[in-house]
């Protein structure tokens, strides 16, 4: 008789440690679904946000304008997007031929002295590049949406 405790007894034990394990289990797996449930919306908004923000360059790309006495260049961009975006020189990287130049200055040509480029508005985004021929230049915004242009600088 004793012999039929200790095995109920075993049996018990064995139960409880099952129900902790899946216990533990299932709060992992519910701690992981909400971590990449928040991060599924994070990515979403990021997109949103890409999406919502969009641009062109709208320049020549048979005659990108050179100013040879300034040592720059002019890079015209429309917002082709939903909502406004910030127009000043630190919400765009120019990345030329591999090489990040320096943005001279932001012209909001449709509003000028505006520092917000609403959907529709072109503005100029002259930068520091003084080297004439056929170069692949890259505009990126704040917000990731990058636009490439390959064409001649005269």
């Amino acid at each position: 008789m004793i012999y039929l405790a200790s095995s109920a007894m075993s049996e018990i034990v064995m139960f409880v440690a099952v129900l902790l394990i899946a216990a533990f289990v299932a709060g992992i797996l519910t701690t992981s679904t909400y971590k990449i449930s928040l991060n599924i919306n994070k990515k979403g908004d990021a997109l949103a946000t890409k999406l919502s923000q969009d641009f062109e360059i709208i320049n020549d790309p048979g005659k990108i304008i050179r100013n040879s006495s300034a040592g720059t260049i002019a890079l015209y961009i429309k917002n082709t997007g939903k909502d406004p975006i910030i127009f000043t020189n630190d919400s765009f990287t120019v990345i030329i031929d591999g090489s990040i130049v320096g943005v001279n200055s932001t012209n909001q040509l449709t509003s000028p002295g505006s520092n917000i480029l609403s959907p529709g508005d072109v503005g100029e985004i002259v930068v520091n590049y003084n080297e004439t021929g056929y170069h692949r230049i890259k505009v990126i915004s704040e917000c990731g949406v990058s636009r490439i242009i390959k064409g001649y600088i005269s």
